[in-house]
């Protein structure tokens, strides 16, 4: 009878230990992405992304226009607009929801197109985009 409570304390101990932060379900949040320029006067870019999100939005602390097209299955076509006068700067560029944070390197972030402060098309290959967490 001993050892059956025993076997009995050690379960509940095992179970009641399982929710101290070590859940293996998925965690719904944002993730980033970051762009690196080798330019000043970026003024707007269109950008593809690949995975899974409910939502889009520019960062926190800039004014840039985000406008997103009707997502085709888990690929949305992003255009970030700096305002007039302005320019799109190094750094975090936008945020996106979705519904696990820890899947971040499945998702995947292309650049299209770049446009300097006078409307011409940059060289894509000189600038970066990549998806972190925030």
């Amino acid at each position: 009878m001993r050892r059956a409570w025993l076997g009995l304390a050690t379960l509940l101990a095992l179970a009641g230990g399982s929710c101290n932060g070590n859940e293996t379900g998925p965690v719904a949040g944002e993730l980033a992405v970051r762009f690196t320029t080798p330019s000043t006067d970026d003024r707007a870019l269109v950008l593809r992304l690949v995975g899974p999100q409910t939502g889009v939005r520019s960062t926190p602390w800039q004014s840039y226009g985000v406008y997103q097209s009707s997502t085709t299955g888990d690929t949305t076509v992003i255009a970030v607009v700096a305002p007039q006068g302005s320019a799109l700067a190094a750094g975090e560029l936008l945020r996106f929801s979705v519904p696990d944070t820890r899947k971040a390197g499945s998702y995947t972030v292309t650049l299209s197109q770049v446009a300097g402060a006078d409307y011409r098309l940059r060289d894509v290959r000189l600038y970066g985009v990549v998806v972190r967490k925030p």
